[in-house]
């Protein structure tokens, strides 16, 4: 270890260790979920913290602990739907002073009628990541909360937050990997809830089962929504169900679309026995594509702003009466549409269909000793100073529970 990484070690946990010492801060970070974080900000807000301290600490993170539970790991999470079981497998060296990445896999065979029991085995083998430099997730779904509905939305970001309390994590390598169902999944998350993931890998899946209204997909789907994201994909040439020449015309679009997508056509049919020869691949994938947290341009699609109204720093909150528009996926509700591009303190965005939105400010990204600017479609729509507050970043902060991603202040938009 170089003198100079070994001294920013040494700065970062005496941060942490300060941080530590504040019973406010780290009864916000022990807090185990949003509703305990939210009730912890409390009291640091009442208390007139200065700003830049609370970033500070919030920006270097928890501390963690070195006795906490490693290997296969059975835990459930209790929902609307039922309860909702899951695997965790942690390396058995697992080092607290290191971030680890995660990558989160989804099964096939999603319709099965029985919610899924503590022991039964969703995933045909949870070992198989034994001895991966990883924490490796493996969620269950069944006929009353599929891949493509909103419960398993909240389930794989609860399941997240909660494995982001207990072990390091690398907030900005996190990885949906999905087989056959699954891999449809895959495809719903990258359109409708991807602010969270660094990448997504469809392996055996097909975009277009979601356009069948028989599979209970909640919402619609917006192939925009892929700017920015990264794709690694994997069909079967002699595929019974979903051949990869049938995804060819999915793959060109979602380029076409500014989407960073691997397409990998494997000799074999409905299977994933080319698994372990594409492996190398794989890894070459997630180490070159990380999350960028606070991307300069962003563009988002919605027609339920109350449930998919956010992507990373925007959120559409209420849309404009307008029609359906065509596009690979049906539509039969009205949406908006929202491209806005950051540069410095300036947001230029072009609307359509959305009535009112917010921007968040986050301070890496925004000097906010100068004023911000909104303009949308052409026309300025805010112009001035913008207060740092505590409130606002203890808000987010308790929501995202991401050091990565913290925002300082929000601006509220009424599109002209």
């Amino acid at each position: 270890m170089g003198r100079t990484v070994a001294l920013l070690l040494l700065s970062l946990a005496a941060m942490r260790a300060h941080a530590q010492h504040d019973p406010a801060l780290t009864a916000f970070f022990e807090a185990e979920d949003i509703v305990e974080r939210e009730r912890a900000a409390r009291p640091i807000v009442s208390s007139g913290a200065p700003f830049t301290r609370i970033h500070s600490a919030l920006a270097v993170g928890r501390l963690y602990a070195p006795n906490v539970e490693t290997g296969l790991l059975e835990w459930s999470r209790k929902a609307d739907r039922g309860e909702h079981q899951y695997v965790v497998l942690v390396p058995e060296d697992y080092d607290p002073s290191k971030a680890y990445r995660v990558c989160f896999y989804l099964h096939g065979g999603v319709n099965r009628a029985e919610r899924p029991k503590k022991g039964d085995t969703w995933w045909r083998r949870f070992d198989r990541f034994d001895g991966v430099d990883q924490i490796s997730v493996f969620p269950a779904a069944w006929r009353d909360s599929l891949w493509w509905q909103k419960s398993q939305v909240e389930n794989l970001e609860a399941i997240l937050d909660r494995i982001k309390v207990t072990y390091h994590v690398d907030t900005n390598r996190v990885y949906l990997f999905g087989v056959s169902d699954g891999g449809t999944g895959v495809y719903y998350y990258a359109m409708k809830a991807p602010t969270v993931w660094a990448g997504f890998l469809p392996f055996i899946g097909q975009p277009a089962v979601l356009a069948n209204p028989a599979t209970g997909m909640e919402g619609e789907l917006f192939e925009n929504n892929l700017l920015n994201r990264a794709l690694y994909i994997v069909n079967g040439e002699t595929d019974r169900l979903y051949p990869s020449a049938r995804m060819l015309p999915y793959v060109e679009a979602f380029r076409e679309l500014g989407a960073d997508v691997s397409f990998r056509s494997r000799a074999g049919g409905h299977n994933t026995r080319w698994w372990n020869s594409e492996t190398p691949r794989i890894e070459k994938f997630i180490e070159s594509h990380p999350r960028d947290p606070l991307p300069d341009r962003l563009v988002w699609e919605t027609e339920d702003p109350k449930s998919f109204g956010r992507i990373q720093w925007l959120i559409i909150d209420e849309l404009a009466s307008g029609p359906p528009a065509r596009g690979l996926f049906p539509h039969e509700a009205a949406f908006g549409r929202l491209s806005i591009d950051r540069t410095g303190n300036v947001f230029a965005a072009t609307a359509s269909g959305v009535k009112r939105f917010r921007i968040l400010l986050s301070p890496r990204e925004i000097d906010f000793d100068s004023p911000i600017q909104v303009v949308v479609n052409g026309a300025v729509v805010f112009e001035a100073p913008v207060e740092r507050s505590v409130r606002t970043l203890l808000h987010y902060a308790a929501r995202d529970n991401d050091p990565s991603a913290l925002f300082g202040a929000e601006v509220e938009v009424v599109v002209p």
